[in-house]
């Protein structure tokens, strides 16, 4: 059996965030786009926090530990983010910090206790000893380990998670994205990390009229290929219409995978291209990614 630290992946790309104090959940409700009534020791829930704009500082996974309120979000835009909700919370009784005493850990096949399986049943979050587990089911079985345990050695580099999480359809929001895109635009409506009635949060409105009136036509997809070059975050991508190449789409992430000068990109594009569409990246004819 090949050692299960091999199954170990870092989670060093990813911050864990606490919103501790007695007003933490209903400051939480009135911010992000998730409902907190549902998110207890046994629920956690996807979510995004929004500008006014109703555009997405960032998006997360939320969960419940004692009596705090967790999230888990990409590590480039933490510190903005937190800046931002910290800008709404001074009349509220919440402290929101970035955790040092945690370490995040992945866990996927058999670095998975069957014990915690079968602890969790059908529920996505749970707390033993101290150590939460919080389960997720695409593209596999994997769970996430928040624990005050020394890292393990030999962890797989985060790549390895990010090619995961692409896999699997959740969107990465990294830097150079923030503030430009509605939670639709990501998919994250498919994760029921969106609320439609749960009343007023910072975006609401302009979240709920891209559910409501069509004014979102853009989906979030994964782009498969090869490109010699890897595609960054900011550089145009274009597709073919009719023989001719016009620039469509918005890079969120990037990774290359196996051999060949194979490549994952996640973007956002204007729903409606079909499979057989050819895209390229801008300034490298050579590429070629398909949906």
């Amino acid at each position: 059996m090949a050692n299960s630290y091999y199954k170990q992946t870092s989670l060093s790309d990813w911050q864990l965030v606490k919103v501790s104090g007695m007003d933490n959940r209903t400051f939480l409700q009135g911010q992000v786009t998730a409902d907190l009534s549902r998110i207890n020791e046994n629920s956690a829930s996807f979510a995004a926090h929004c500008d006014a704009k109703g555009r997405m500082w960032s998006n997360f996974i939320l969960f419940q530990r004692g009596e705090d309120i967790f999230y888990i979000l990409r590590k480039s835009v933490a510190e903005r983010q937190i800046s931002e909700l910290k800008k709404t919370a001074v009349f509220s009784k919440v402290t929101i910090e970035p955790v040092l005493d945690l370490n995040l850990v992945g866990l996927e096949d058999d670095a998975i206790d069957p014990s915690v399986i079968s602890a969790l049943g059908d529920h996505n979050c749970i707390t033993i000893g101290g150590v939460t587990y919080i389960k997720l089911t695409s593209p596999k079985l994997r769970v996430i380990k928040v624990s005050s345990e020394p890292l393990p050695t030999n962890l797989q580099p985060s790549n390895h998670w990010l090619q995961l999480e692409l896999e699997a359809g959740h969107a990465i929001i990294d830097a150079p994205n923030i503030e430009s895109l509605l939670p639709q635009a990501c998919n994250l409506q498919h994760f029921k990390a969106i609320s439609f009635d749960k009343g007023c949060y910072c975006g609401q409105e302009m979240v709920a009229r891209a559910q409501f009136r069509g004014a979102n036509n853009r989906g979030l997809y994964l782009l498969k290929g090869h490109s010699k070059a890897l595609p960054e975050i900011g550089d145009k991508l274009e597709y073919e219409l009719e023989g001719n190449w016009r620039e469509g789409g918005q890079i969120l992430a990037a990774l290359k995978v196996g051999q060949n000068d194979e490549v994952y990109a996640q973007i956002v594009l204007a729903n409606g291209f079909d499979s057989e569409t050819k895209f390229r990246v801008k300034g490298q004819p050579d590429s070629e990614l398909k949906l």
